[in-house]
């Protein structure tokens, strides 16, 4: 049996680089990258969304798309990084949807990535997929990314939107690092050391988007995030009990976060309540449940 074609964006990142790993052994991968110095092998094709620049070639034949790409949201919040973070999500959404609308192809899925950035933060209502939408930067950042996404629509492609909360991977991001400075003897808490995390492995992302293409019944946004969740007081005492039982554990209070973070912190102080009742239903089930798995 021929091997579908899914196609991977922002070939550079560790998410998209775990999922090509994940993918590979059950379909043909493809993956686009806007640095010609990753152009090592056939399978990666060269794309520069601010410049509308593609190589069609990538697109040709495929059947799933999952867009990925997106300028580190955690960079400093300059006006030009804003428009970085804008433009690899959005204006990169368009290029795919224009190309692929021009060449008359036929793409079945289309998974984008999204954030719970959406939602109103520091509110104790659950929030579901269907929750009123945050009017901060972040949010409309993530409504109009997700708007790009559901183009594809008008393309009869299946559509979704993953709402990705912290990924928790200790080789990347936020448990790398802290677990870095807590093998240093030294963990630090940004504000409320009691404020609940959402997050999902690295691991259950990449199972749900395959769970996602095999499953046809699937489109829309989705609350990808793990059932349990923690405190940040909580993931860094777990850390410690498992791994470094030297180290010390500090919170830094609030304006201490504003003054180094400045509008940035907002992101670092959000307070979620995160529904996943609609993932539930799907029958998928998370297999990094607990963090003790992760770290």
């Amino acid at each position: 049996m021929t091997k579908e074609i899914v196609l991977i964006t922002g070939y550079n990142g560790s998410l998209a680089k775990h999922l090509t790993k994940f993918l590979k052994t059950k379909y043909l991968v493809r993956s686009l990258s806007s640095s010609k110095k990753s152009l090592t092998n056939d399978s990666v094709f060269f794309w520069d969304p601010s410049n509308n620049i593609i190589d069609s070639n990538a697109l040709k034949g495929c059947s799933h798309i999952i867009h990925l790409a997106g300028f580190p949201i955690l960079s400093r919040w300059t006006k030009k990084n804003k428009k970085l973070i804008y433009e690899s999500r959005i204006k990169s959404s368009q290029l795919m949807f224009n190309s692929i609308k021009k060449l008359r192809l036929n793409i079945e899925t289309f998974i984008s990535a999204s954030a719970i950035g959406i939602y109103k933060d520091n509110t104790d209502i659950n929030q579901n997929e269907n929750s009123s939408k945050s009017q901060s930067w972040v949010g409309k950042l993530v409504c109009d990314w997700e708007d790009a996404s559901n183009k594809f629509n008008e393309l009869n492609a299946r559509c979704l939107q993953l709402r990705i909360p912290l990924i928790f991977d200790k080789k990347h991001g936020f448990l790398k690092y802290n677990m870095l400075s807590m093998k240093l003897g030294l963990g630090l808490i940004f504000g409320n050391k009691n404020q609940i995390l959402n997050w999902v492995s690295t691991n259950d992302i990449c199972r749900f988007i395959e769970f996602s293409i095999k499953n046809k019944n699937i489109e829309g946004p989705y609350n990808i995030a793990s059932p349990k969740k923690y405190s940040k007081i909580e993931i860094l005492k777990n850390i410690r009990l498992k791994r470094y039982k030297y180290s010390r554990i500090i919170s830094l209070p609030d304006y201490l976060v504003d003054l180094i973070f400045g509008e940035k912190s907002s992101i670092i102080k959000s307070n979620l309540n995160i529904c996943t009742e609609k993932i539930n239903s799907t029958d998928f089930k998370f297999y990094d449940s607990e963090i003790e798995k992760i770290i």
